[in-house]
């Protein structure tokens, strides 16, 4: 969309701190996210009756969970500038689309659909990464159609390596009205980043791609744009180290 130029130039070439449920909430984005052109915070949970009774649940009522989302966005805000991104799961639709109207009533800059994770009490039920095996694909598209009516920019977040071929679900994707697709690559054999998937991505679809996973160095940020990548995302990291993403951006610019 014309609307999303800004956006994409901003964006493109750019790190982002990747979402880690229980972990990235605005004090920590504000705090560990120095060097990131985006943050992530989330993963969040839309689902009404399990709020205060699971954790990480957004409230229920609009008015009160656009507060709580200001309040978080506030913290990274009021700390330096960037893209905020909201991580979302959900077990259903309706619930799901309320939030993330909800995340851009509260001034959210992008909405990511959580297609990746394995929390039990969804995955179970065919939501979450499930949601990209044959059986379950139509929910897939219906909700991927759903979303991309919104106002927000959408993301949609899918994990490499849970099923062997994501094409029958990238050639419906590339067609949807979505901001952008957002990989974990990382293969858990070789502790790396899988540079070939990614490649291959962007040899067969037209898409804004995010990527993260294993991502170790500078090197590997400089090899992942020149597979294809429009942005690389960094996690686990920095839960013992608060600079590794701001240290990274600084040898990125020294490379470059």
């Amino acid at each position: 969309m014309a609307s999303w130029d800004n956006l994409y130039e901003r964006l493109r070439n750019g790190l982002f701190l990747s979402s880690m449920m229980g972990k990235t909430d605005g004090a920590f984005c504000a705090e560990r996210g120095r060097g990131c052109a985006m943050v992530q915070l989330g993963a969040y949970l839309a689902e009404p009756p399990a709020y205060k009774v699971r954790p990480y649940v957004l409230p229920p009522e609009r008015d009160e969970c656009v507060q709580f989302l200001k309040a978080e966005f506030m913290k990274v805000k009021e700390s330096f500038d960037t893209v905020v991104c909201v991580n979302l799961a959900t077990p259903e639709l309706d619930w799901g689309i309320k939030a993330a109207e909800c995340v851009d009533l509260a001034g959210g800059d992008i909405l990511e659909l959580n297609i990746h994770g394995g929390y039990k009490p969804y995955f179970e039920r065919g939501r979450l990464r499930a949601m990209v095996l044959p059986e379950n694909r139509g929910e897939l598209f219906k909700w991927l159609s759903e979303f991309s009516r919104l106002d927000i920019p959408v993301i949609v977040k899918f994990r490499k390596g849970f099923i062997d071929d994501y094409s029958p679900i990238l050639d419906r994707v590339v067609d949807m009205d979505l901001f952008g697709v957002h990989f974990n690559v990382r293969d858990d054999i070789s502790k790396r980043p899988d540079f070939n998937f990614v490649r291959w991505i962007k040899e067969n679809y037209d898409l804004f791609l995010l990527v993260s996973g294993y991502v170790r160095s500078a090197n590997d940020v400089i090899k992942l744009f020149k597979c294809g990548a429009d942005m690389v995302g960094i996690a686990e990291p920095v839960l013992t180290d608060p600079n590794y993403i701001q240290r990274i951006a600084s040898n990125l610019k020294r490379i470059r």
